[in-house]
Formats: structure tokens, sequence, C-alpha cells
């Protein structure tokens, strides 16, 4: 059970990121200061350091909720034994969210290509998306339905790519880029190569 202060440390939390995401979305990333969140969020300055160290890791945040959003759904992507099915079905649930909050993530996009740190200083975010998909493969090489040979890292980091890239494309083309069909396609090729024969 969660005591009050952490329910009001939480919603503090929440606070600061929707007021910064709000203000990503209408002035830009490097337009938004510390300064303009602290005003949105009616919190000090320094209450948003106690939460996250930079706009960047307000950014990264992102992120992490995307894949908790994941592990909530499981049930929605883990069944059936084809690894190549539940990798699409995690792309998936990732576009909903893309999809709904375009705004949002035309402004996340262009700030990673801009500001390479974002991604260099948060890197378990992507790590654990990285992650999950060598899980999935390593579960099926297990069970004899991809090739051993690969290593599953490597792999999830090619499934990993595809998504990110996609995703860029998808932002550069003004969200009329068929994100979903090229991301099958793409994946299809990897899992020819990885399928046991």
């Amino acid at each position: 059970m969660t005591t009050r202060r952490e329910r009001k440390k939480r919603e503090t939390r929440e606070k600061i990121f929707n007021s910064a995401i709000k203000l990503f979305k209408q002035h830009g990333f490097e337009a938004t200061t510390i300064d303009m969140i602290s005003e949105e969020a009616d919190v000090a300055r320094g209450t948003i350091f106690l939460h996250f160290t930079s706009k960047e890791a307000i950014l990264a945040n992102w992120g992490y909720e995307r894949l908790h959003e994941i592990e909530e759904r499981r049930e929605e992507w883990d069944y059936g034994d084809s690894c190549k099915q539940k990798v699409l079905r995690i792309y998936k649930i990732m576009n909903e969210v893309n999809i709904q909050n375009y705004d949002f993530i035309k402004v996340l996009v262009e700030s990673s290509m801009k500001h390479r740190k974002i991604l260099e200083n948060e890197k378990n975010v992507y790590y654990e998306l990285r992650q999950l998909f060598a899980d999935l493969i390593e579960e099926a090489q297990e069970k004899g339905r991809l090739k051993t040979r690969f290593n599953p890292l490597v792999a999830a980091n090619m499934l990993e790519n595809i998504y990110y890239n996609a995703l860029y494309d998808w932002v550069r083309n003004e969200g009329a880029w068929a994100l979903e069909e090229i991301m099958e396609e793409k994946v299809s090729i990897v899992f020819e190569g990885l399928d046991a024969e």
C-alpha cells in the first residue's frame, strides 16, 4: 500500500512530466526552459530536479512509460509460438501510442536527432527494448523455432533499429508513411534469416 507521501510524490512527478510534454509540443524542446516547466506545473524549479535530472531525462521518461505499458499489456502480445508475431504485436501497441501522440513524437524524434545526449544519457530505455526482443528470440531459439547460430542481442538490435528508423521516416514524412506495413516488411526480412529450416 502506498503512503500519502509516495502518492503525492508520484502526482508531482506526473504533473511535471505532463507540463513538460505540453510545452515541448507547443514550443519545441529547445525553446522550452526549466523555468517554463516550473511555471506550467506550478512547482518550484528545484522540485523539477528532485524528479528529473534534465529536460533530456523528461523526454527519456516517455520511453520508460512506453516500456512499462508494453509490460502491462503483455497478454496482448505474448501468446502463440511465433516470435515474429510477438514482435509485430509489440510494434503495434507502440505505434498506437505514436499515432495518438504524433505532435509529441515529432518533437521527440527531432530533438533526439539534434541532441544526441538525449539518447546517450538515457541508454537504458533503448537497451530495455532491445533486451525484451533478445529474450523473445532466445526463447524461440531454445524451442528450436529460430536458428541458434545468431546472437539474440544482435538480432534484437536489428529489430530495435527497424522500429526507430521507421519512426524517424514516419515523422520525416509528416505521418503519411505506411509505418506498420514498412515495419512488418522489414521484420519479415529479418525473420527469414532467423527462422529455423
